[in-house]
């Protein structure tokens, strides 16, 4: 049995897999019934959504996981290890293995090199801006958000690194970690810079089979698999390019979507898809720890008292 926990409302992520036969038994958990639990099922406890969590909630989850795996449970993505999106991209570029770096609002200097976008430090709801060019630009953008109720605290700047893969083209590579295997997933294109989803087919046949090379070989895996250690994530999916010939992480989303294989127009696609969907099971099934009997937890719950004891609202006001 694998369980994901995630947050309320985003559980959909994962859904797919219950209709799969090849896939192990997995089931999904919200950390408001983790905190809340008394007794756990033997599983392997993947702690996901590590970027929706509250500062509070971050905490808690990080005893969560230490409990846990005192009391012998398989646990990946120790919450109080993972860099999201800020700790992470400072982190990469910092070790030589992206080559932009990344701010917080209050760090802005003359070292910065544009283009820049703005986007929020969490979520994985896309830029805030377009390509900005200009420290005025940049000013603008900023203030705009923060008149617009984005707390400047949520905001990052982050420089461009990106190049189309051919005129007109653009390629958002991906991968997954899971537990020790690097599984690269299908990529997505599109004729902007911010490829999300991308269009189906405009890549054609000759790109798609360069994908499928990609796939059959791996061969970013072991750069991807020094990323995911800095990252302190061994459940997740990075989202990369190249560019300049060099690989660069984009982010690490910890509740990736997991989507069953669906129809293409192109022979190529359709092989990757396949491939990528088999080696995803592949590799969830060696995480699978199996059964047994439950766990009882030592305190009666997963919170610990000093925290606890925080939790309560103030009923009579303060002097």
């Amino acid at each position: 049995m694998i369980r994901f926990l995630v947050s309320r409302g985003h559980g959909y992520t994962h859904e797919c897999l219950h209709k799969t036969p090849q896939a192990p038994a997995t089931s999904l958990m919200t950390y408001d019934q983790l905190l809340r639990s008394r007794w756990l099922r033997r599983a392997t406890y993947v702690f996901a959504d590590i970027d929706r969590l509250s500062f509070w909630d971050l905490e808690l989850a990080a005893h969560a996981y230490l409990e846990m795996q005192r009391l012998g449970l398989s646990v990946l993505n120790n919450p109080a290890k993972v860099k999201t999106r800020y700790a992470l991209l400072r982190a990469l570029y910092r070790a030589g293995l992206n080559d932009f770096d990344v701010y917080r609002v209050d760090e802005i200097n003359s070292s910065i090199r544009f283009p820049v976008f703005v986007r929020r430090n969490q979520l994985h709801d896309g830029p805030m801006t377009d390509l900005l060019h200009s420290g005025r630009e940049l000013e603008n953008a900023i203030a705009t958000a923060v008149n617009g109720g984005t707390p400047m605290e949520n905001l990052v700047v982050i420089e461009f690194a990106a190049e189309p893969v051919r005129p007109g083209l653009y390629r958002k590579l991906g991968a997954y970690r899971i537990g020790d295997v690097i599984v690269p997933t299908v990529s997505a294109h599109d004729t902007v810079w911010l490829t999300k989803h991308g269009q189906l087919g405009i890549a054609g046949e000759d790109l798609y089979r360069d994908e499928l090379t990609l796939m059959q070989t791996n061969p970013f895996a072991e750069h991807l698999k020094k990323v995911f250690e800095i990252a302190g994530i061994e459940y997740g999916r990075a989202d990369f390019g190249i560019y300049n010939r060099r690989v660069q992480v984009y982010e690490i989303n910890t509740n990736p979507m997991i989507n069953q294989p669906m129809p293409h127009p192109f022979a190529a696609r359709r092989e990757s898809i396949r491939l990528c969907w088999e080696n995803y099971l592949e590799a969830l099934r060696a995480l699978d720890s199996g059964g047994g009997w439950p766990v009882r937890l030592s305190n009666g719950t997963l919170q610990p008292r000093r925290l606890r004891t925080n939790l309560f609202v103030r009923t009579r006001p303060t002097a």
